[in-house]
């Protein structure tokens, strides 16, 4: 479904934890673009993730921008079918963070 930065916000802090590493995408159909969020808990950050760079390059796969914070982040991408491609991707850009 379709979903604003404010519900893609509230998507991420009921799914909050310290250990966590939380990605979600939103698009806007009409405009063709899509929204990505990421929140990283307290001992994830410990461990290297930030959301700022995590967000980041996600949204480089959908032709977009962004960046924040360690803890929340989000970004834009100009490219809503390349959605699936750049939430494929989290898991890798993650795993190249966490020492």
């Amino acid at each position: 479904g379709e979903a604003d930065a404010n519900a893609l916000r509230t998507m991420l802090d009921s799914e909050k934890a310290d250990d966590k590493v939380i990605v979600v995408a939103g698009k806007n159909s009409e405009k063709g673009t899509c929204s990505f969020a990421c929140a990283c808990g307290k001992d994830a950050i410990a461990k290297g993730a930030h959301a700022g760079n995590i967000v980041r390059e996600t949204a480089k796969f959908a032709g977009g921008a962004g960046g924040g914070k360690p803890d929340s982040a989000m970004a834009g991408g100009k490219d809503i079918t390349k959605i699936g491609d750049a939430l494929a991707a989290v898991s890798e850009i993650v795993g190249g963070m966490i020492k």
